[in-house]
């Protein structure tokens, strides 16, 4: 008798007489990869930021100092005034144990034309990637939030006076390749204003990108080499690499409404990720369940470092 593994056929297969060749389309592809590589060529939002790893803890301490005075002294041998940098810290505390998993029973393991475990690999590296770089996006977005002191306390940040507190582009419409790049420069305006620290560069939502690419005019934009792009090369806008991410918060309608982030303007000192366990995996072979459990984990946390270095372009248009 011939079977028809649970998986198949878009989930529906019950492990009964398949009724068309169709349900063994599963096996038919073989995949040679890990859960690693497929979250490395996912993720692209874990390394525009900030990373430190801990061994053991709950939580971490990320100093952040303030800005030191150069003046002119005379030559005359004095001593040099007291000036005391201003210093405060954010803590980044570890989350819940990320998970993605997939159970590998004994039938489909001896039917499978391919690696079984490397197949369940990409799925489970791709959701974990994914949920990283989800949450790292909403942790940028909160922090291009925080425009006053009144919204840092808000966010439970302590108070800083040497503070930086950069303004949201809320003035131009995101549904045009020319008005993304004129937000663009606004940003880029509104970043060199306030002096902010770091290299920075800018990550939209899909249809903005694509608008900006296409912008007739293709003003401003230029292609660089970068090993760490999957193509090798990425798009520089205003002297920013320029990034692309499916994994914004979800719009509420079909297209950007206002009020809705369509992208993102940042230095890696904007948000922090404190890293327990990076990612791994496990395989364990249940025999209650005549299975191989295959385990992807990770467990870090997040949180806002500099919020000065993350500025939202802001959709305006009701």
């Amino acid at each position: 008798m011939a079977y028809s593994p649970i998986g198949s056929n878009n989930g529906t297969g019950d492990g009964s007489l398949p009724t068309a060749a169709g349900d063994r389309a599963l096996f038919a592809e073989k995949f040679s990869t890990d859960v690693l590589r497929y979250f490395q060529d996912t993720n692209i939002m874990k390394a525009l930021i900030t990373t430190r790893t801990i061994e053991h803890g709950k939580s971490e301490s990320f100093p952040i100092v303030g800005n030191a005075t150069a003046t002119d002294v005379a030559n005359d041998a004095s001593e040099l005034a007291i000036q005391n940098l201003k210093a405060t810290e954010r803590e980044i505390a570890i989350g819940d144990l990320t998970v993605a998993h997939a159970w590998i029973t004994d039938l489909d393991k001896a039917m499978a034309h391919y690696d079984s475990q490397s197949a369940q690999a990409e799925s489970i590296g791709r959701a974990l990637a994914k949920k990283v770089d989800t949450d790292i996006l909403a942790k940028v977005i909160e922090a291009g939030a925080i425009v006053d002191a009144s919204a840092a306390t808000s966010a439970g940040l302590s108070a800083f006076d040497d503070d930086i507190f950069t303004s949201e582009i809320d003035s131009v419409s995101l549904t045009t390749g020319a008005n993304v790049y004129s937000a663009a420069v606004l940003a880029v305006t509104e970043e060199k204003e306030k002096d902010t620290v770091g290299e920075s560069c800018f990550v939209f939502r899909p249809a903005q990108y694509f608008m900006l690419l296409n912008n007739p005019a293709n003003t401003g934009l230029t292609w660089v080499n970068d090993p760490n792009s999957q193509s090798g090369k990425v798009p520089m806008l205003l002297g920013k690499k320029v990034y692309m991410s499916p994994h914004f918060p979800a719009l509420a309608g079909a297209s950007i409404a206002a009020g809705e982030v369509g992208g993102v303007l940042f230095s890696k000192e904007a948000v922090g990720m404190l890293e327990l366990m990076s990612v791994s995996t496990r395989i364990d072979y249940i025999p209650q369940r005549l299975s191989n459990l295959v385990v992807g984990k990770m467990a870090v946390g997040y949180g806002i470092l500099n919020h000065g270095c993350a500025i939202n372009l802001v959709e305006v248009t009701p």
